[in-house]
């Protein structure tokens, strides 16, 4: 299950899951973003490649708008997924 939080002047907030059965709802949310945003990951603690999918076409179209997706407090586990799929630079995560 995934609990996704909007909060207005801070960003986005995800817990749980983000799976395939998940990544519709996100997809979602994030292709209404107009703006610069930030994702905080802290609760998130697992992400399929499903869930890559829609941040990496959150942060395309967003960079083809001028804006980016930040992702922020990352779990071990997750950072490491996105390590290994090679998306660290693409997402400016230090």
């Amino acid at each position: 299950m995934l609990d996704i939080r909007v909060n207005e002047g801070t960003g986005i907030v995800l817990c749980g899951r983000l799976d395939a059965a998940q990544a519709p709802r996100l997809a979602q949310l994030l292709d209404a973003l107009e703006d610069s945003t930030v994702l905080d990951l802290t609760g998130l603690e697992y992400i399929s490649s499903a869930g890559i999918g829609v941040l990496v076409k959150a942060q395309l179209r967003l960079q083809e708008a001028g804006s980016r997706l930040q992702l922020d407090n990352l779990q071990p586990r997750v950072r490491a997924v996105l390590h290994f799929a090679g998306l660290e630079q693409f997402f400016g995560i230090a």
